[in-house]
């Protein structure tokens, strides 16, 4: 297997922003795009090289949304992934990769914001994101309740990423939410495909989200996401408790709720 170049990022510590509000403004893309040579969020392609192999042709139309200047998509094309568009919001983030990888003459680069995508239906075999919903996100204080404002963002998203999925095409995102966060998201029977989970990493796990156009969701899973938007209301009846047993319950590490099936 070949070694891809992942590992050349520079680290990020001088770009992190003073408030993770930061991450959602074009702004502070842009003036971190003008200084930083690439970053990659989370693992490297080696990481998760199989589960695209196993899940992307070779001859797959392919469009990166919110590339960045993650090496990403320069892996994938020494890989023999030639076909990839890849688009973000930052035209500073465009022209410099549009310049570093000028051999690559079957890439194309784009400005574009990923809510209002310029291309045809079903335009594509493929879209691929990796942390991009990720950054748009980091505001959220609760994972199990999103703000009208994400939701809405994501949304707008997902209704574009349907929209130029060609019949049987997959969206795969990469991320490091939850599948008990993340699912309620993608499972929505306006998008018209169907969700499967995977993960990869040591220590840490990430998640490999499919999403294939044409195929349809589990009835869990639809449940899972109405429990998710609408969650039941709960009365928290107030109980005094002596020293001994506030103490007891403080000691107590909370986890959250087991991942269910998908």
């Amino acid at each position: 297997m070949a070694d891809f170049e992942t590992s050349k990022s520079e680290s990020s510590d001088s770009f992190l922003p003073q408030d993770v509000r930061e991450y959602g403004k074009k702004e502070y893309w842009d003036r971190r795009y003008e200084e930083e040579d690439s970053f990659e969020w989370f693992k490297g392609y080696d990481s998760f090289r199989d589960l695209v192999l196993q899940n992307v042709k070779k001859t797959d139309k392919i469009l990166m949304l919110g590339c960045g200047n993650s090496p990403l998509s320069a892996d994938m094309y020494h890989d023999g992934f030639h076909h990839i568009t890849n688009i973000d919001y930052s035209s500073t983030c465009i022209d410099r990769m549009t310049h570093k990888y000028a051999d690559m003459t079957d890439m194309t680069w784009l400005e574009m914001d990923a809510r209002k995508l310029t291309f045809p239906n079903e335009s594509f075999d493929v879209v691929l994101e990796k942390g991009t919903l990720d950054a748009f996100m980091v505001t959220e204080k609760d994972p199990w309740t999103v703000s009208e404002e994400t939701a809405r963002f994501v949304e707008q998203v997902l209704q574009e990423v349907s929209r130029v999925l060609c019949p049987g095409g997959r969206f795969i995102s990469i991320s490091f939410a939850q599948p008990h966060f993340r699912i309620p998201l993608y499972a929505n029977d306006e998008y018209r495909w169907s969700v499967q989970t995977h993960k990869f990493g040591d220590c840490f796990h990430f998640f490999f989200y499919i999403m294939e156009q044409g195929g349809t969701l589990t009835q869990q899973q639809r449940d899972q996401a109405d429990r998710f938007f609408h969650p039941p209301d709960v009365t928290v009846m107030p109980v005094l408790l002596s020293d001994s047993e506030e103490d007891f319950l403080r000691r107590i590490e909370i986890s959250p709720p087991p991942t269910p099936p998908v």
